[in-house]
């Protein structure tokens, strides 16, 4: 997993902050000029007497929201850093280790490790940068006594707002890292899905194409290895004639309109694709050999009577179609294959026909 870390490729900023890191930063930014009011308005009430030094810390940080825009992501990171670095620093020496003032420190990890542009081994000398200085701050806080004792009401109040704080902006962060996440890992997978709809589309008729096909086939034989079905194949009588005459855009147009027709007359008795050229196949789910025969049979008499018109000219085409059933034990290439030698079959008796 770390030397996978390690890895990572690292793209250019640009100089653009990405807008879910730039949106962190800024709710991170307000919410903690927020908290640095909060402990002025505490610490002043808590110790007697006026501290000035967290509205500078709130006026730095209001001054580094404003200028956001113009900040790369490397000096935008940076300058957020020194700023947490600086406040819990200060707090601890004043106020020492109790009071809770180092949690901020956390919030720093999860913005290194989600900068995009950062490279790891950055990202790497940052959380070790935090770790030293919540160390140090431990160490300096526990053997130094804190500058400006508290009662315990007060530290008590400096606690609480001090987590508060801390929870909440790493809820802010959280939210909109996973929000983010989810969206781009939708949007990915509706993208895959629409590759794979397009990989197993013909582009011409929008049927299923072969390689589409014969995945569900045998998606369908996996799952029901002792159900009934059928194949079948259909070909294009004559179709070299029609581009011949008429040209490849009719036939592309006599390819389109047969779609069509499989289609509105398919009505969940079985699945068509465009197998190749001017052939076509057809799977027939829990149907035997006369039905699928039948099913055919009605095609071809509906293809005879369809009137095709292309720039003015009319015409008619005819279909041949070999149809063969699963006979448990030969695979599926094996009675496609059967299919096809009795499509050939029809196309040397004379065409126009359908054999089973």
């Amino acid at each position: 997993m770390f030397l996978s870390f390690l890895r990572q490729q690292v793209p250019k900023s640009g100089g653009e902050i990405p807008y879910y890191y730039q949106q962190s930063i800024r709710i991170n930014d307000q919410m903690l000029a927020v908290y640095f009011f909060l402990s002025f308005v505490l610490i002043s009430w808590a110790s007697r007497q006026f501290f000035f030094l967290p509205i500078l810390f709130q006026l730095l940080l209001l001054l580094k929201l404003y200028f956001q825009k113009k900040l790369s992501v490397r000096l935008s990171l940076l300058a957020y850093t020194l700023l947490v670095f600086a406040w819990c620093w200060w707090y601890v020496v004043c106020f020492g280790w109790s009071q809770g003032g180092q949690h901020i420190l956390t919030v720093l990890i999860l913005l290194v490790f989600f900068c995009l542009y950062e490279p790891p081994l950055t990202k790497l000398a940052y959380f070790l940068a935090i770790f030293a200085m919540r160390m140090y701050l431990f160490q300096y806080g526990t053997s130094h006594a804190a500058l400006i004792p508290l009662d315990d009401f007060s530290c008590f109040l400096m606690q609480m707002v001090n987590t508060s704080a801390m929870f909440l902006i790493l809820a802010s962060c959280c939210i909109i890292y996973s929000s983010n996440l989810q969206e781009t890992e939708r949007q990915l997978l509706l993208r895959n899905q629409q590759l794979k709809v397009q990989a197993e589309t013909d582009p011409l008729t929008k049927l299923i194409n072969r390689r589409g096909f014969l995945s569900l086939m045998n998606q369908y034989v996996e799952q029901n290895p002792q159900a009934m079905y059928c194949v079948a194949i259909a070909d294009i009588d004559f179709f070299k004639r029609i581009n011949d005459t008429y040209g490849h855009n009719c036939g592309d147009y006599t390819l389109q309109r047969l779609a069509q027709l499989f289609l509105e007359r398919a009505a969940d008795k079985y699945f068509v694709s465009r197998w190749g050229g001017e052939e076509f196949c057809f799977f027939f789910p829990d149907v035997n050999i006369d039905e699928a025969g039948q099913i055919v049979m009605d095609l071809l008499f509906e293809v005879r009577r369809m009137e095709l018109e292309y720039e003015g000219k009319r015409f008619s085409i005819t279909l041949t179609a070999g149809v063969e059933e699963n006979d448990y034990h030969s695979p599926l290439s094996e009675l496609i294959d059967s299919a096809d030698r009795k499509l050939y079959q029809g196309k040397q008796h004379g065409r126009n026909q359908i054999v089973f």
